[in-house]
């Protein structure tokens, strides 16, 4: 292993943002603005608004919600975007360059498949699709388009987030054998309903015919940088879950525990609570010679007691003598010098794609995967059964 710096430098983290050339992806002008048109203005929809705001490249032309409160709303981060009730009326236009689509999960492959047929740039919110199926049948439709087609996982655009990635990569930890995964709260995850018509369209995530729970909402985003960090996906799934706390008419689960097996043996257990708040978020990578445990906004190092020999090893990649404390706890320093959000750091790299007519490193394919991986994981605990990755699925 060459000797170079424990801490990934941002120059190397900028590179990883993006990925192979497709050929039939046109670039444009860094100075030309992109148009924009917003599928779904809830709390999301708006909060991609407001970052769509922060990068003059980007200018919102058009918002569609079938809420008009939602709609108004979010109105008034546009300066003077036209309002739509039907999505299918916003994509007629001929003037957007780029839809971002930030719907409930069951209705996202419906409408990335609509913005695909208007040749449009796409920023489709994670979890990709509801359906294994629709995955693979996007997947297909992409072969041979000639936009970017991004998904939200944000992570793969995140200073930070490569940081560790590139430490992991060059076997700083060692062999990982286990991650643990949490994303817990403590609420019912509802939001508020002034009008009974309209629970099932604001609290879609409480109905099995809409949402996939917290696993589709949560942990989608780490299960994804798994998959990246390794260049894998999980080969079997299981897990249990259930409504132990909020007896509150909800259908998903209000508490998950799955396991997801990769093909070298790694075992990653994915929880998430809504009645314990305890630590939160965080992601714990375990490996033979250290741990790594991420939370939202940092990294700390704890290495293992190792022997002389493989300290020499970590020193004389590192260039520098590792703290006695690192084994106590040290903070990777972080390179991230714009202090961005991770939606706009997602929506950059989005820009940067569109420009360079490079694949964006969160694409379909590897959206494709952190959607059934998902998928199987829902299954799995609903069923009771050890879901498998099947090859025909062929992502």
């Amino acid at each position: 292993m060459k000797r170079r710096s424990f801490v990934v430098n941002s120059s190397l983290a900028t590179a990883a943002m993006m990925s192979t050339p497709l050929n039939q992806i046109k670039g444009i002008d860094p100075s030309d603005k992109v148009s924009v048109g917003v599928i779904g203005t809830g709390s999301r929809g708006t909060g991609l608004i407001k970052s769509l705001n922060d990068i003059p490249q980007f200018e919102v032309h058009a918002c569609c919600d079938i809420l008009p409160f939602r709609l108004e709303g979010a109105l008034e981060y546009t300066a003077g975007a036209t309002p739509y009730k039907d999505y299918r009326a916003l994509l007629d236009r001929k003037d957007l360059d780029a839809i971002v689509i930030a719907t409930p999960l069951y209705l996202h492959h419906e409408m990335a498949k609509a913005t695909i047929q208007t040749n449009k740039h796409i920023y489709l919110e994670k979890t990709m699709t509801f359906h294994v199926d629709e995955a693979l049948e996007l997947v297909a439709m992409c072969n041979d388009y000639e936009k970017v087609f991004q998904v939200g996982h944000q992570y793969r655009a995140t200073p930070l987030y490569h940081q560790v990635a590139e430490i992991i990569r060059e076997g700083y930890l060692g062999q990982i054998t286990n991650i643990t995964v949490q994303w817990n709260r403590n609420g019912d995850w509802r939001r508020p309903v002034h009008n009974p018509e309209y629970e099932k369209i604001i609290n879609w995530r409480m109905y099995k015919a809409y949402s996939s729970g917290l696993t589709a909402e949560l942990h989608s985003h780490q299960l994804d940088y798994i998959n990246w960090i390794f260049d894998q996906h999980p080969q079997r799934v299981m897990g249990m879950g259930g409504i132990d706390y909020w007896k509150d008419g909800r259908e998903t689960y209000d508490n998950v525990n799955t396991l997801f097996e990769y093909p070298n043996g790694m075992k990653v257990n994915c929880i998430s609570l809504t009645s314990n708040a305890h630590q939160g978020y965080a992601i714990k990578f375990k490996g033979s010679k250290g741990t790594i445990v991420m939370d939202m906004h940092k990294a700390t190092l704890y290495l293992e007691p190792l022997n002389a020999k493989e300290k020499g090893m970590v020193d004389g990649v590192s260039g520098a003598t590792m703290p006695k404390e690192a084994e106590k706890g040290l903070e990777i320093p972080s390179r991230d010098e714009k202090g961005y959000s991770n939606t706009r750091y997602a929506l950059e790299a989005f820009h940067n794609s569109i420009i360079s007519g490079d694949i964006p490193a969160s694409n379909v394919t590897t959206g494709a995967r952190a959607a059934i991986a998902v998928r199987l994981a829902v299954d799995a605990m609903r069923e009771g059964v050890v879901k498998t990755w099947k090859k025909e699925f062929g992502v």
